[in-house]
Parts: structure tokens; sequence; C-alpha cells
């Protein structure tokens, strides 16, 4: 090789070595209490950065404000706290995303609290941060509603769901206020809550207490800030089992390769439309689809052949859709070439024209859709969506609901 190519290599390749060797991960800082730090023997942002590493991303700073049973109002006023602003970072550096967890009724009028004040305590919050980050983005971690059997039912609560949408929707004002103060864009929220709800409050999921998070709904609370932070959906994520960082971390508590995409799909059918595939209405109405037995979940894209042995099954969450007549929806699209979201239903992403429904009289139960694929044809999908007819609180469709789609990619 001569000295003038060489040279030109060097040139070339020099400036992306080092590019590479200096990636800068994202600065993230953490304030809440005990909903963040169980139940791992760490918590939420070791796992938000053993998934970040796991897709590729560069490894995060994280920095954790944590203090057991506080409220955001504390964080926004105590020095120590505020002091993590300027001295969790090495000089020159700048917050990316400060994430917000608020006491778990923190959002509520009861027990001494004020939905005004978790609000402005927020407000408060980021601008100390953007004092010091200009850039930095909130992200509200919306907490979840007690387990079935907790104390607060019957009271203040009736059930889990009437606390459930008390705490939703004040964190969907909160990202309000702060868009309205800061600008469009400097909040999103992590729909930790909605995700919970879609495991319909199960004391499973729980801490023996019905409050706090068990192993897994820490995961799952990691994985959907994830995704808040980063965009990047986790059912794209190999947690490398059996011996992969994340899998090292979950092995101890039994948590599973089957858990794993059990949770990734709930929480990818939690994400805000933007960071989902197919979005549909986004109600208590849940799509799962596996291929040869691998177990069902909402995530939302698969691969089967000739012969792929297909299950499908509709759920209604929560008793909303029991009852309800409903179908599940199948069409041919060209892989990548989706038809919708369509003009007048923007929640569905099937083509009206090839449509093949299988309707059903009830909801009551899960409905169930099994078949042997009998062809392929490789650069086609096969997408697959369920309806429920009846009103949408989420989308506001005064006739139907629909959950998000699935494609089975066909090769």
């Amino acid at each position: 090789m001569s000295r003038a190519l060489a040279g030109l290599l060097l040139f070339l390749l020099v400036p992306a070595l080092i590019g590479t060797a200096t990636a800068q991960g994202k600065n993230l800082l953490f304030y809440g209490n005990s909903y963040t730090f169980y139940s791992f023997g760490y918590g939420v942002p070791e796992l938000v950065g053993l998934i970040a590493e796991a897709a590729g991303e560069p490894s995060p700073t994280i920095v954790q404000a944590l203090v057991g049973g506080s409220n955001l109002q504390f964080h926004a006023t105590d020095p120590a706290q505020v002091a993590k602003i300027t001295t969790g970072l090495a000089p020159g550096q700048t917050w990316d995303h400060v994430i917000l967890q608020e006491n778990s009724v923190g959002a509520t009028p009861y027990f001494g609290f004020s939905p005004a004040v978790f609000r402005s305590s927020a407000r408060t919050i980021l601008g100390n941060v953007r004092v010091h980050s200009p850039a930095a983005k909130a992200v509200m971690y919306q907490t979840w509603a007690r387990a079935w059997g907790h104390m607060y039912y019957p009271s203040p609560w009736s059930v889990p769901m009437a606390m459930h949408t008390m705490v939703r929707q004040n964190h969907d004002v909160a990202v309000a206020d702060l868009e309205a103060a800061f600008g469009s864009g400097a909040a999103t929220k992590a729909a930790v809550g909605d995700a919970v709800a879609l495991l319909e409050w199960s004391p499973a999921w729980y801490h023996p207490d019905r409050s706090h998070p068990g192993p897994a709904m820490t995961l799952l609370a990691a994985m959907c800030i994830y995704t808040s932070i980063y965009g990047g959906s986790v059912c794209e994520v190999d947690p490398g089992f059996p011996s992969g960082p994340i899998a090292a971390a979950l092995a101890p508590h039994g948590i599973k390769p089957a858990t794993w995409h059990l949770l990734a799909g709930v929480a990818q059918r939690c994400a805000t439309p933007a960071n989902r595939r197919f979005p549909g209405s986004g109600d208590h109405l849940l799509l799962a689809s596996a291929v040869d037995g691998e177990g069902p979940t909402a995530c939302p894209s698969k691969r089967a052949t000739t012969g792929a042995n297909i299950d499908l099954q509709l759920r209604s969450l929560n008793g909303i859709y029991d009852g309800a007549f409903g179908a599940m929806l199948l069409s041919l699209a060209p892989t990548g070439s989706p038809p919708g979201p369509l003009p007048t239903y923007p929640e569905l992403h099937l083509d009206p024209a090839r449509v093949i429904a299988t309707p059903f009289a009830s909801l009551d139960l899960p409905h169930t859709m099994s078949f042997s694929l009998p062809f392929s044809l490789p650069g086609s999908s096969l997408l697959v969506q369920g309806v429920a007819l009846k009103a949408s609180s989420a989308s506001g469709n005064p006739v139907f609901t629909a959950t998000d789609a699935h494609e089975l990619v066909l090769f």
C-alpha cells in the first residue's frame, strides 16, 4: 500500500474512530421515591440504562435524587435535592431529561396532597433544571393504582380504575402545563400506570404490600421510561438471555424470556402514539399474537412463513368491553407500506377494500383465533387488528374501539 493511500485511509478512519470512542450518552436525572428505587436491590434507573445499552445506545449518565416517601414539592424545594442539578454532572455537561416521579398519591386531593401543588412542583423542578440545562426535557413518570385488595378500596376510591383515572388525568394535565410553560415538546408522559392497568392490577405483579412494584413491575416501569426517553420499542431489544447484562439482572428474580416479551408488548402498547408503529385507540382492549407457540405478546411485528401456526387473542381488560360485539380484521399489504392510518378513522391501519372480518358476539371472554398459515408471499405482510363495537374513551370515536395493529411479515 502506498504512503499516499495509507494516509488517505487514516484521514478517513480517524474521525469515525474518535466519534465512536467519545459517543455521548444521555444525561438523566431521576427525582422520586421508593416507586423508583424498588425492587432489585437497585431500581428503575439502572434498568433504563441496561435497556438503553442493549438497544445500542451509548451508556447514559444516571443521577438519582431519590428519597423514600417524598413528593415533588420536596424535590422542588429541598436545597440538597435542588443542588443535584448543578453538582450531579461534570462541569460543561447538561441534562437531557429529568424524570419526575410524584408520591403515589401526590397527584390526588387525598391524604393532604393537592394536584395543583403536584403540577406547580413539576414546573418548578423543570424550571430549575432549565436554568442549568436550557434544552432539558421532563418525563412525567405516571404511577399506578394500588392492587386489588388494598385498603384504599372502597375508600377513598371505589375500585382501582377510579384511582388510576385520577392519577392518569392529573399527569396528563401536568404534561400540558409544562408544555404551556416551556414550549411544545418540553415534556412527555411515561405511562407506567397505563401499562399496569393492562395487567389489571393483579396483586401478583406487586410487592406484598399491594402498593410497591414487584420485580417484574419495576422492569415494566423501566421499559416505559426507556421508550419515553429514547423513542425506541423495547420489543426490538434483545435482553441477552441467558447470560447478557439484562438477563443477569433479571435471573435472581425469576424473570424469564416469556415475561420479558409479555411486558415489552405491554410497554409498547402504552407508549405515546408517535412511538407505536400501528397505534389504535389506546383503550383497555388488547390484541396479542404469537407465531409457532412462542407465547402471545402485544409486540406489533413478527415473522411467519408457510405452515407457521398463528395464534391471535383479543381481550377486554378491566371489564370495559365485556359484552361488546367484536371482530378480528385481517388484510394483506406490501411489507413496509401499510395503507393506514385511514383519513376518516386514523386508528385503523388496514385496506378497507381488502379486509377479511371474523366477527363474534361478545368480549365477555377472550376471543381467540388460531390457524396454520397456508401460504407465504415474500414482500407482503398480513396485518391484523381487533375492534369492539363500543365507543372509545381515548380517541372519542363514538362507534368503535380498535387495538393497535400487528404485522406478520411473510418470508
